[in-house]
């Protein structure tokens, strides 16, 4: 089940006028793994998007000292997989139980998850089940905590490709540095060291033009990382075709 909120003003802090919470309840249903496909609750939507429910999935990155099988491997892959692919953020705490079960056959654990597409991931602050009141279900309700998502905004950085190095040469050479304290102490070092050490960052970056960074961009950013990044989709994607052993 999915429910669409719209506002012509936008979305607090966003540029979307649009908002889906979906609600998902995964049960085994034989020959199919699951009654909720991966495709059918991890929506690729280009607007905010927030999923929560009962997948009935195990997974180590909700339960890390759990030891799975390999059919619960197999059964939590694809949800997992997908929400890799496709930027999704998982919200629950790793090792947090939200089941308890009433018979002491059954051990705790995590079933019930909340996914986050991008562009909704920063509004929220935590997703809680360990401070639960008493519902008399054996699900604890899952306390997920909001605040108005604030867009990130990346600092412009120098272009060292475009620089004026010979400039920037005969500037370095000329720049003396600053006079220290004549009886040093730590009070006295620290604001001389920063001090210079600010200035001649100054000479440095006033000589290289500024980049104007995408909302999304990112400094650690390289083109290596790009082909690594598409290197290992097509991989991906090759592995759950031929869903072999080698693969």
């Amino acid at each position: 089940m999915t429910v669409d909120v719209s506002t012509p003003q936008r979305c607090p802090g966003t540029n979307f006028h649009r908002f889906t919470i979906g609600n998902a309840y995964a049960r085994p249903l034989p020959p199919f793994p699951h009654s909720v496909s991966p495709e059918s609750s991890l929506i690729d939507l280009d607007h905010l998007y927030l999923v929560a429910g009962d997948f009935n999935i195990h997974n180590a990155a909700t339960e890390p000292s759990r030891l799975l099988s390999s059919r619960e491997e197999k059964e939590s892959a694809p949800y997992f997989d997908r929400a890799s692919e496709l930027g999704f953020t998982l919200l629950n705490t790793p090792g947090v139980y939200t089941r308890f079960p009433f018979s002491g056959s059954h051990r705790p654990s995590s079933i019930d998850l909340a996914f986050t597409n991008p562009d909704i991931f920063s509004a929220f602050d935590s997703c809680d089940a360990s401070s639960f009141p008493v519902t008399g279900s054996d699900h604890a309700p899952m306390i997920i905590t909001q605040r108005p998502p604030t867009p990130y905004h990346e600092r412009p950085r120098p272009r060292w490709q475009d620089a004026d190095w010979p400039s920037l040469t005969d500037r370095l050479n000329n720049w003396l540095v600053p006079a220290p304290p004549e009886t040093p102490s730590p009070n006295q070092l620290d604001p001389w060291l920063s001090s210079s050490l600010a200035t001649l960052t100054a000479v440095i970056e006033n000589t290289a033009p500024r980049s104007r960074p995408a909302p999304r961009s990112k400094a650690c950013w390289t083109p290596l990382l790009t082909t690594l990044r598409k290197e290992f989709r097509k991989f991906s994607r090759g592995a759950k075709k031929t869903q072999t052993s080698n693969s």
